[in-house]
């Protein structure tokens, strides 16, 4: 909602003075206005109908459930500069070793190289450290920060 704000007749400390078409003109704009709320509410709401959308197919395509929402411990720990795996790992509660023995041949040595980014890993080594920890791999790749 966007309309200009009148000039007022007067104003002190404690109160502005407006001519009465003024704020008529206000309270029109006002109770024309779109219910915001309810556009947010329906937007959030399709959002969710995608989202459960995609870990049913997700879910189809690998044989278990994957979690689709990012909880906020593994965004803090990405924003404290953990990289993605690491913050899912430590967030699944698991080693470097007990993530390798999950991920179908990684090595604990690729994962840590991975972690600390010394070598970003393969589309399959992210899909098999993805399917591990019952992720998107989406959510395992790095945002380019240049």
């Amino acid at each position: 909602m966007s309309f200009a704000l009148p000039k007022p007749k007067a104003v002190t400390d404690d109160e502005v003075v407006l001519a009465r078409a003024d704020w008529d003109a206000i309270v029109q704009n006002l109770s024309e206005a779109p219910d915001e709320d309810e556009d947010d509410i329906a937007a959030v709401m399709a959002a969710r109908e995608d989202n459960a959308r995609f870990a049913v197919r997700l879910a189809a395509e690998r044989g278990n459930t994957v979690e689709t929402t990012i909880p906020i411990e593994i965004i803090r720990a990405e924003l404290d500069g953990a990289h993605p795996i690491k913050a899912w790992r430590e967030y699944r509660g698991w080693t470097q070793v007990q993530l390798a023995e999950r991920s179908n041949g990684v090595g604990r040595d690729l994962i840590a190289q991975i972690e600390t980014r010394r070598k970003t890993g393969s589309v399959e080594t992210l899909g098999r450290l993805a399917r591990a920890l019952n992720t998107p791999i989406e959510a395992l790749i790095e945002a380019d920060k240049t």
